[in-house]
């Protein structure tokens, strides 16, 4: 699976749409919970091969499974029992730095608190990209407009480095009436993001596009990628710019090589998506920064 984002760890197939449910191991990330490439949790995604980016389902595998079995928890197919059995094989033993993930699930939770499985999970679990959209979804069908965007605002602080959630919170932004220029910043935040976190497919790289009003509807979507590559490297001149700036060059060779590194993979998202040709040349730059490890998982083939 060499053509998957070199990121990728795959871990499973679906049978339904060949996608793979992958980890996604980051070499940076700017939140509270990364320390390193190997010891922070690694989000769960969903990808393909040659795909431009990602479907962030997770922030860690922990937050998934203790989903899964609260999922099954409610559903009466007659296998919640031996799933949430499974789940609970080893909680309590320390091994998890989270307390409330190191606890066995009891069956009954979800019922007991008595929100529903969504409230439960987002209360007791961890936030999930797909329930804050449906939170989002749910006030603007009361006609609640800003707990509406409230709800999808905040999840861009809750899946930190992912474009995905700025997009959502534009995409709603525009469908009320006079926000066009607040939908359009938002949606233009997805630039200064890795840009394989902006979505799955090429159709979510072009409503960047048409929101963030770089591109017409009618575009093709090789001028789409264009134009949206034209304002990507005016946003990095003008950071680089910045950075020239006295005080403003204080960045270790780590971090010039991480940033190479994003842009190596920023502008493949944006052209050939060839994944498994870029892996040796991105090897090479975390090599050059120390980060061996990282060049290894990056290029198997790496001697």
């Amino acid at each position: 699976l060499i053509n998957l984002h070199p990121h990728l760890y795959p871990i499973a197939k679906s049978t339904s749409t060949g996608n793979y449910i992958c980890a996604l191991r980051r070499a940076y990330a700017d939140d509270a919970e990364y320390q390193s490439s190997s010891s922070s949790p690694w989000p769960i995604v969903e990808s393909a091969p040659n795909a431009p980016g990602m479907h962030l389902l997770a922030l860690n595998s922990e937050h998934l499974m203790r989903r899964i079995a609260c999922e099954s928890d409610v559903q009466e197919d007659g296998e919640g029992e031996e799933i949430i059995s499974i789940y609970n094989q080893d909680l309590g033993k320390g091994l998890l730095s989270e307390y409330g993930l190191d606890t066995r699930y009891e069956p009954g939770s979800v019922e007991e608190l008595g929100y529903g499985l969504d409230k439960y999970v987002l209360l007791r679990v961890g936030p999930f990209p797909d329930l804050y959209a449906a939170m989002s979804r749910n006030h603007k069908a009361r006609g609640d407009e800003s707990s509406s965007l409230i709800a999808a605002e905040a999840a861009n602080s809750k899946f930190v480095g992912f474009g995905s959630s700025f997009l959502a919170y534009g995409s709603l932004l525009n469908s009320y009436p006079n926000r066009e220029e607040e939908s359009r910043d938002a949606v233009r935040m997805c630039l200064r993001l890795p840009l394989p976190s902006i979505g799955l497919t090429l159709q979510d790289f072009k409503k960047v596009g048409v929101l963030g009003q770089l591109t017409n509807e009618d575009d093709t979507m090789e001028e789409t990628l264009t134009k949206l590559q034209e304002m990507y490297e005016k946003i990095r001149a003008s950071e680089e710019e910045d950075n020239q700036q006295p005080g403003g060059n204080n960045k270790t060779p780590e971090q010039r090589a991480i940033d190479e590194a994003n842009y190596l993979l920023d502008t493949t998202a944006l052209t050939s998506r060839d994944w498994a040709a870029i892996r040796g040349r991105l090897a090479d730059i975390y090599a050059s920064a120390g980060k061996e490890d990282m060049a290894a998982y990056v290029d198997p083939n790496r001697g």
